[in-house]
């Protein structure tokens, strides 16, 4: 499951924080520092859901987060956080609802005594306008008479998914992350669409082309290796988080023959450049291996997949499900600052800007010479611009705006891709 929907949509058309009765001083930062709250409080926010993404159009709804913060855990003893949302957009059918999005997640760094940092999730999507464009990195887009697309390269999907993942500290900068993750997955393909076609081709040894059409019980297990340096989870300024990851799934019926595994390493810097700015660079490679379904085709990473290449968690601008393959490579670089601070309702909020340049592509198999691929070096990239405000300790709510060649793919003549999102893409 994407975590595409359960992080957009928190643009606030109202604000209400409200803190619990403090204790405790506050630390004296150092001459480069904000001042660090010590106080054990509970911070409370509530808020309506107004936003989206040009992926699933105008978001609305309805998300909150409780978190106790102080002294002792970075960046809470706890946090859980919910949202109920559904997106409107205009199509081939006309304006309707395109996505149904509920999720409530858990994070409890203070788990175990301290000993291990616990993170249960439920969630459940449903969309109808799922991006899937075809197999490669040089997978065609073919407009209809009338310049659009139509529901050609969409499909419905419809995702329920329960998870808990575990981290437990070896040193101080060493850490190990473990865990699993059930899904009910039904996709649906709409007729003569990119993914019919496909999903009734067959191979020259009489192999589908694609698996993972119908319904679908999947079972993965996850494990990772993660260095984290970071002086802050929420708004790193300076140190790295490196994770590796290994993750192996099966589906449900057997006669389905969905069954892979994956690989991937994300490397993530940030580092202070004088003044306000900072300096961020991600870069992820992701592998998988055996009968992929076609969807998880264009995600990648362990415990919560992102879309990549496309996507607000990957490269921006480019629409979800508009490149898929079995490797994938994405980079991404920001320059981010803070201009100011405030007080509103009893709450403290930071605004601030970052300026990015993502780039990335996949390859459909490990021959690195497949002709779904297409020659060259054949990076897609997206670069753009957006807004973020950091509201109290542990909440940061951001709009990107990208510009990609790709974003007509999905928005014929709308070269632009448009992302509400909460925390920073990494």
């Amino acid at each position: 499951m994407s975590s595409r929907s359960r992080r957009a949509a928190l643009a606030c058309a109202c604000l209400v924080a409200v803190a619990a009765p403090a204790r405790g001083a506050s630390k004296a930062p150092s001459d480069d520092e904000e001042p660090v709250d010590l106080r054990d409080r509970t911070e409370y926010a509530g808020f309506p859901v107004i936003g989206g993404s040009t992926d699933i159009g105008f978001q609305f709804g309805v998300a909150g987060t409780i978190s106790h913060v102080g002294d002792g855990f970075k960046p809470y003893w706890w946090n859980v956080d919910g949202i109920l949302s559904a997106s409107v957009k205009d199509g081939p059918r006309g304006v309707e609802i395109v996505q149904q999005s509920q999720a409530m997640r858990w994070d409890i760094p203070g788990g175990g005594g301290g000993k291990v940092r616990l993170m249960p999730g439920l969630f459940y999507d449903k969309t109808i306008n799922s991006g899937y464009f075809g197999l490669g990195n040089a997978a065609p887009v073919v407009t209809l008479p009338d310049g659009t697309v139509g529901d050609r390269y969409q499909f419905r999907h419809e995702e329920a998914a329960v998870r808990l993942a575990a981290r437990t500290p070896l040193t101080q900068k060493w850490s190990t992350m473990y865990g699993w993750q059930l899904r009910y997955v039904h996709p649906k393909a709409y007729p003569n669409s990119r993914l019919a076609i496909d999903a009734a081709t067959r191979l020259s040894d009489g192999r589908p082309l694609l698996y993972g059409l119908g319904p679908l019980g999947i079972v993965t297990l996850n494990a990772a290796l993660l260095y984290d340096t970071r002086d802050d989870e929420i708004q790193p300024k300076r140190g790295a988080y490196y994770s590796f990851s290994l993750r192996v799934s099966d589906g449900r019926p057997e006669e389905s023959g969905v069954r892979w595994v994956g690989a991937n390493a994300t490397l993530r810097w940030y580092a202070k450049l004088g003044g306000p700015f900072v300096f961020a660079n991600r870069i992820i490679v992701d592998l998988m291996a055996g009968h992929v379904p076609f969807y998880d085709l264009s995600q990648g990473a362990a415990f919560d997949p992102d879309d990549m290449p496309g996507g607000a968690e990957g490269v921006r601008g480019i629409p979800n499900g508009r490149y898929s393959g079995l490797v994938k490579l994405v980079v991404n670089t920001e320059i981010r600052s803070v201009f100011f601070g405030f007080e509103f309702l009893g709450g403290k909020f930071k605004v601030g800007n970052s300026v990015f340049f993502d780039m990335g592509r996949v390859w459909n198999d490990y021959t690195f010479s497949d002709p779904r691929d297409g020659t060259g070096l054949g990076m897609r990239y997206g670069v753009g611009t957006g807004p973020f405000l950091v509201w109290g300790s542990a909440a940061l709510f951001r709009v990107d705006v990208a510009y990609s060649p790709d974003a007509t793919a999905a928005n014929p003549g709308f070269p632009v891709g448009i992302y509400v999102q909460q925390g920073f893409i990494f």
